[in-house]
C-alpha cells in the first residue's frame, strides 16, 4: 500500500466512526465544568506498534487536584475519550514502525487530528466555555490546534 492508499483507508475508517464520536463528544460537552478550570487539552496518543490510538482530555487550572472518585470536570481531571478507535488496531503494524520509507505515524497523526478537530466542532465544541487545544503526544511535530477560545 502506498501513502495515498494508506491515507484513504485510514480516513475511511475514521469516517465510519464520525457519528459515534460526535455523539460522545456532545455528551462530554454537556457536562458542566467546575469553577477554576482555565483550559482543556485534548491529546492524541498513537501506538508506534500499530495498536489503537487513544484520546485523552485534561482540564487544567491554578489549583489542580488529583481525585479518582470525583466525576466532575475539575482542574486536574483527566479522562480517556471513548471514541471507538479500537478498530484502528487492525491496520498492519508495518505501516507504523519508525521508518523513513513509510511515514505511517505522521499520516495517522495528521488524519486523526483533523478528524478529531472536525468532530469536536460538529459536536458544538467551538462554544466550549474554556480555551481548548488539541495536540498529538510526542509525535510528528504537528503543533497544537485551537479548538475553542472559551467564553469571555
Amino acid at each position: 500500500m502506498n501513502q495515498d492508499q494508506f491515507a484513504a483507508m485510514y480516513q475511511r475508517k475514521l469516517d465510519q466512526l464520525s457519528d459515534q464520536a460526535i455523539s460522545r463528544l456532545r455528551n462530554l460537552l454537556a457536562v458542566p465544568i467546575v469553577h477554576g478550570v482555565d483550559e482543556a487539552n485534548l491529546e492524541v496518543f498513537l501506538d508506534e506498534c500499530g495498536g489503537a490510538p487513544s484520546v485523552w482530555v485534561y482540564w487544567r487550572g491554578k489549583n489542580n487536584k488529583v481525585d479518582n472518585i470525583d466525576p466532575r470536570l475539575f482542574p486536574g481531571r483527566s479522562l480517556e475519550l471513548e471514541l471507538g478507535l479500537a478498530d484502528l488496531a487492525d491496520i498492519d503494524e508495518q505501516y507504523f514502525v519508525a521508518s523513513d520509507a513509510f511515514p505511517g505515524l505522521r499520516l495517522a497523526a495528521s488524519l486523526l487530528s483533523r478528524w478529531l478537530a472536525e468532530s469536536w466542532w460538529k459536536a458544538g465544541g467551538w462554544a466550549y466555555p474554556v480555551p481548548t487545544t488539541l495536540a498529538v503526544h510526542d509525535a510528528c511535530a504537528l503543533g497544537r490546534v485551537q479548538l475553542s477560545k472559551g467564553i469571555a
